[in-house]
């Protein structure tokens, strides 16, 4: 994520009433840009929206991309890549309920320390599955007592039950789709 602040001093009624595109998280006042897209990065949240879709009735969840979520309200929102939310969802425009789960995904352009700052935020709301994946390196990490752990996950749990999650296996997929119609030489 390229935190740079993009504008001075703004107020959260005016963030919060305000589209912005990209959309931009806001950190006391300032505005912050979001990591760039990239083609891994844009598949990967794909493959996981789809993958977490066949579960959601089970276990009683929403998987949202990319929505506004309030941290500290009036102070502080993310927006995270993908999150795993309790039904029923609340209303309005802005997540102020606790995400079982929020699912980073890494861009090449990401600073760790801005990384290790959105978790702990994320972890500060309560949030109990914490986990970033790299795209590129096809690595997992969860984040547990400040860290980033390298991860193989093959669930997670959340107040509904234990979903599968096989990170090898989802890295898999990315590697099929993005190489579907490439020819050998």
């Amino acid at each position: 994520m390229v935190a740079t602040a993009t504008s001075p001093i703004v107020s959260a009624d005016e963030y919060l009433n305000s589209g912005y595109h990209p959309d931009r998280e806001y950190v006391e006042g300032v505005l912050v840009e979001r990591d760039v897209p990239t083609i891994a990065r844009g598949l990967l949240r794909l493959i996981l929206g789809e993958y977490f879709r066949r579960y959601r009735k089970q276990f009683r969840f929403a998987a949202l991309s990319e929505a506004r979520t309030q941290i500290v309200e009036r102070a502080r929102y993310r927006i995270p890549d993908l999150m795993l939310c309790p039904l029923p969802l609340p209303p309005g425009k802005i997540v102020n309920s606790i995400p079982w789960a929020v699912i980073e995904i890494l861009s090449p352009d990401d600073r760790l320390s801005e990384q290790l700052a959105r978790f702990r935020d994320y972890k500060l709301v309560g949030a109990r599955q914490l986990v970033l994946l790299d795209p590129e390196e096809f690595i997992a990490y969860r984040f547990e007592n400040g860290s980033l752990i390298e991860t193989r996950f093959t669930s997670l749990d959340l107040p509904s039950g234990s979903i599968p999650f096989d990170t090898e296996a989802l890295f898999r997929q990315l590697v099929e789709e993005r190489n579907e119609g490439a020819t050998l030489s």
